[in-house]
């Protein structure tokens, strides 16, 4: 299993472990105008748009019998929006967060998605955040360890 995506930090809602949803992919599907959660109220409306599509895809794979993981950059308020929406399926949500060395490094390796002051303002935001069940910092985790420290938490 592969986990990762888009984005530099993720947020595990960790419902089981058979369909992936990306949440970037989902925001990505509002190309005019696409906003990033950052660029004010539209950006922000964009971002809830996004949690509330993302929770949608999550009711229909539930219903159909799959366990789900959303990957998600997470703010206080989406986590709640997502702890709402689907209250349920009682969702975990799981931080995971390296090292801001770790995360400035991946982001050059990745192909830079975001310049160095968006680096740091959703580093910090994740730093911060406290609608989340367990943090992992997986600086230093293969994908084997951290997929073991995930199935041990479901």
């Amino acid at each position: 299993m592969q986990l990762g995506g888009a984005s530099q930090m993720k947020v595990l809602i960790l419902t089981g472990s058979c369909a992936v949803i990306d949440v970037d992919i989902v925001r990505w599907m509002v190309l005019q105008p696409h906003k990033a959660p950052w660029d004010g109220e539209e950006g922000k409306a964009q971002q809830k748009f996004g949690v509330r599509n993302t929770c949608l895809l999550t009711r229909s794979f539930v219903n159909a019998g799959f366990d789900v993981i959303i990957l998600d950059v997470l703010t206080d308020e989406t986590a709640r929006l997502y702890k709402a929406e689907l209250k349920e399926i009682e969702p975990k949500i799981v931080l995971l967060l390296p090292t801001f060395d770790e995360i400035k490094r991946r982001n050059a390796v990745r192909g830079r998605r975001l310049t160095g002051d968006e680096v740091e303002r959703v580093y910090d935001c994740q730093k911060h955040l406290t609608v989340c069940d367990t943090k992992i910092d997986n600086t230093h985790l293969s994908t084997e360890e951290l997929a073991a420290q995930l199935a041990d938490l479901h």
